[in-house]
């Protein structure tokens, strides 16, 4: 693991596995703490999903009330990890990281749904298959008003989160230049990054830069790794032909929240670590699209 960057800190939390253990095409990593509203549409949609693939839940179980039990049988084979405390999301997506075996994992939040006539995961699978070079990847998300979620972006500036927060329109250019207006959105592309509800990890790219940063407690987690993929010669690729929902909160854009505040704990933090400029750790060319690769 390469100097400064994040391990897993999480203590020992225990596990237990339901079903045969077998080969997995894709394990699939979610965390459980109080959302009983999602987790059933969830579970079922994404194990529907992959109708050709050998799926494996990873399941945390994050200090609940009640248990994962009930979610136990959806699949063939489930890793359950318990926690004795609850762990923030960087930590818990380390844990369901360190029990993964398979050539790809996906990272989830909660609050996702899949069509199953999509196919999304296997869509990912094949898709991750043909980009041996790719690290990261993931799919156009929608809400759940059908609006588009523009989940691969470009880093953020000050004059970013100025237009994001101000809403002025002679920043709007600024707000197209960051969620990639620029680009057909039913297409494959490079990006900066993607959102973190839904990343889909090869296990060698894993393995070579490690764990995700703790010190982000909550947002900048899914920058942040994106970034050291590509620094690391990983393409972070966005697919964008397929799909799939996430019924975002989205409580970080109410002004005084707290949701807000840790958000904007973040982007210092991420400031400090790698600048006003974090492009210049990964592109030796003015077009983001041609950025070093690495060998197949």
């Amino acid at each position: 693991m390469k100097h400064g960057e994040a391990k897993s800190q999480t203590g020992n939390p225990s596990f237990s596995v339901v079903g045969v253990p077998a080969h997995s095409d894709l394990d699939i990593g979610v965390i459980y703490t109080h959302e009983d509203h999602f987790m059933s549409q969830l579970l079922t949609s994404l194990a529907q999903s992959g109708p050709d693939l050998n799926l494996r839940l990873v399941l945390v179980d994050n200090a609940s009330a009640n248990g994962v039990s009930a979610w136990n049988d959806i699949f063939p084979v489930t890793t359950v990890i318990r926690n004795e405390q609850r762990l923030t999301y960087a930590e818990n997506l380390n844990l369901i990281l360190e029990h993964t075996a398979a050539p790809f994992s996906l990272l989830l939040n909660t609050d996702m749904y899949f069509e199953p006539g999509e196919r999304c995961l296997s869509r990912m699978v094949r898709f991750m298959k043909q980009h041996p070079d790719c690290g990261v990847s993931g799919c156009r998300l929608y809400r759940a008003d059908e609006s588009y979620a523009h989940p691969p972006r470009r880093f953020q500036t000050l004059r970013t989160v100025a237009a994001r927060r101000l809403g002025a329109a002679w920043l709007q250019d600024e707000v197209q230049r960051y969620l990639y207006l620029d680009r057909d959105h039913r297409q494959v592309f490079d990006c900066d990054w993607l959102s973190g509800c839904f990343l889909m990890v090869r296990r060698r790219a894993f393995e070579e830069i490690g764990y995700l940063d703790t010190q982000f407690h909550k947002y900048f987690e899914d920058v942040d790794y994106c970034l050291r993929m590509a620094s690391s010669g990983w393409r972070v690729m966005f697919n964008g032909q397929t799909y799939c929902y996430h019924l975002e909160q989205r409580a970080s854009r109410r002004w005084l929240s707290k949701d807000a505040m840790l958000h904007a704990m973040s982007y210092w933090k991420w400031l400090r670590k790698w600048g006003f400029h974090p492009g210049r750790h990964v592109a030796s060319l003015p077009d983001d699209t041609q950025r070093p690769r690495r060998a197949a």
